[in-house]
């Protein structure tokens, strides 16, 4: 019986092995998959950085690398320094903190998303297939007036578009405000180039020189590389564009609802540099010194935000924070590197939406006042005068609007973007391919309201309906009726950075934008193509309009 107890013991023990063997067997390649690809050591120039796979099952995700060295003490208002070599192996599993920057985008309408901010905030994010291969590299720059925003939120995830369309994508901070664009004479004067007020667009030229020396040990391809931004990214794009310290480090370019004149004369940049060190508390011979002792707190804190906001009549922006034509990062409005063929010539793709102001006209007092049709166009005539009010008409029929106020908010959207988008594809076209479109879609929960708004087609490109902000604005319903326009754009932009032309099997054709045809693609359901309308508009606001270069 003894002999027989062994037995059965040793069987059951036997048994456990081999079920214990069999488990660990049949759990290995998933531990491979996720902890042998993801979190596997890869090689930058500072030292070795693991990611995460918790973004998604096809990818693989690296975040809050450093790419310079933090722009605190000494070194803020300085060009960005490398990052520091490290020893051990980086962590790259979570984002690093925003930068400054004033107001706070409530919680509720973030997912609950609160990061942290700090000056300590020049960091990249990376976005691969989790498979083996070579993908193109697309480069996105966000949004937010130069003053707001960040890398990590929610709508600029690049997971999904990593995931379904095989590019590598990646995201970063750069320096806001007066700690990104302040200039000073005394910054100019210690300074090897004597230039002051770019500090946000250096660390952009940074971030893409990190990308470019690193991104072939993530999968990415540093000789196919395509920056994309939209608002300010935008104009940082075309900023990139112009300046001679980015040649050669990105290889095709996308405007989304961005401009190539949003930049200062140094004589404005000091202007306003001198206006904030009394902000400060900071005139007189030590002023830099004393702006410097200042907190990141206080120097935010003492931001005219007035300087920025949306202003009555036609006149859109003041843009105080913006870079600036110092000679040496900017030689020259873009716009005029653009016309004249002195910038960094790559393909381009560029385009605004159809409503860009409804978005902004929900936050404004001004356009709550103006409800009656007979006050809107009583005040347009007198903006714009007896002489110019007909032609202004004959542009913006009001029969073709709901409302009074909609005609209005159409004009400004293309003075502040819609016309400095058109100029873009208009100097482009003369050198490079250029694509030109205007994204129409509107059905969503509030179509009246916001209509095809400002930013609202960096849903369609990250494939983020369901993701804050956007996920107010669509119920389930919602989103699976505008999938066929999700599908296309973001093959559309994967296309561009692939090859540097949208076109693809299964897509409407998308035909290169020129001066005679001037034919441009409406982003809708469905897509069609038709010659630009706008035409005769920009050009009166080129003549007309207060802020217009």
């Amino acid at each position: 019986m003894k002999r027989k107890a062994v037995i059965v013991i040793v069987i059951i023990v036997l048994i456990l092995l081999l079920s214990i063997i069999y488990f660990m067997s049949s759990r290995q390649p998933v531990m491979t998959w996720e902890h042998g690809i993801c979190r596997a050591p890869v090689q930058t120039a500072e030292g070795p950085v693991t990611g995460t796979g918790e973004d998604g099952p096809n990818v693989c995700a690296y975040k809050g690398i450093p790419y310079a060295a933090p722009p605190v003490g000494d070194l803020r208002w300085r060009p960005p320094e490398s990052a520091p070599k490290r020893s051990g192996v980086f962590q790259a599993v979570a984002y690093g903190p925003e930068c400054n920057q004033t107001g706070m985008v409530p919680s509720y309408a973030n997912g609950g998303y609160k990061p942290e901010r700090s000056e300590d905030c020049l960091f990249i994010n990376i976005w691969k297939p989790k498979k083996d291969g070579t993908f193109p590299v697309m480069v996105w720059v966000h949004g937010g007036g130069l003053m707001y925003g960040s890398g990590s939120e929610p709508m600029y995830r690049g997971d999904r578009p990593a995931a379904q369309k095989d590019v590598v994508v990646v995201s970063f901070n750069y320096r806001l405000g007066a700690l990104g664009f302040l200039a000073h004479r005394d910054l100019s004067n210690e300074d090897l180039y004597s230039s002051s007020g770019n500090y946000g667009l250096l660390d952009q030229i940074t971030a893409l020189a990190w990308v470019k020396r690193n991104i072939k040990a993530f999968g990415g391809d540093p000789n196919n590389m395509t920056i994309f931004g939209e608002s300010a990214g935008g104009w940082s794009v075309c900023n990139l564009m112009a300046s001679p310290l980015a040649e050669g480090l990105f290889d095709k370019a996308i405007i989304q609802s961005g401009g190539c004149d949003t930049t200062n004369t140094m004589e404005q940049g000091f202007a306003n540099g001198d206006k904030f060190a009394q902000q400060l508390g900071c005139s007189g011979k030590n002023a830099l010194g004393c702006m410097r002792s200042k907190s990141a707190d206080e120097i935010i804190g003492a931001m005219d935000e007035k300087d920025n906001e949306v202003l009555h009549g036609f006149k859109i922006w003041d843009h105080v924070w913006a870079p600036h034509e110092d000679g040496w990062v900017l030689r020259e409005t873009p716009i005029n590197a653009l016309q004249s063929g002195r910038y960094n010539q790559v393909p381009l793709m560029v385009g605004s939406n159809r409503d860009e102001e409804k978005l902004f006209a929900a936050l404004s007092s001004l356009t709550h006042r103006m409800t009656r049709n007979s006050k809107v166009k009583a005040s347009i005539r007198s903006y714009l005068g007896d002489e110019l009010t007909p032609t202004f008409e004959k542009l913006y029929p009001y029969d073709k609007y709901r409302r009074a106020i909609d005609v209005y908010l159409d004009a400004r959207g293309d003075i502040s973007l819609g016309c400095k988008c058109f100029d873009a594809a208009r100097a482009s076209t003369m050198h490079r391919p250029t694509y030109y479109y205007r994204f129409d879609y509107d059905d969503h929960r509030l179509p009246n309201l916001y209509g095809a708004a400002h930013a609202l087609e960096i849903s369609y490109i990250f494939d983020a309906l369901d993701r804050p902000y956007f996920n107010m604005l669509y119920s389930g319903r919602l989103r699976k009726k505008a999938r066929p326009l999700i599908d296309a754009m973001m093959s559309y932009w994967s296309n561009f950075a692939k090859n540097g032309d949208p076109n693809g099997a299964g897509l409407m054709e998308w035909p290169k934008y020129d001066r005679e045809k001037k034919m441009r693609m409406y982003l809708d359901l469905p897509q069609h193509v038709e010659p630009t309308d706008n035409v005769e508009k920009c050009d009166f606001w080129k003549t007309h309009a207060p802020d217009m270069k």
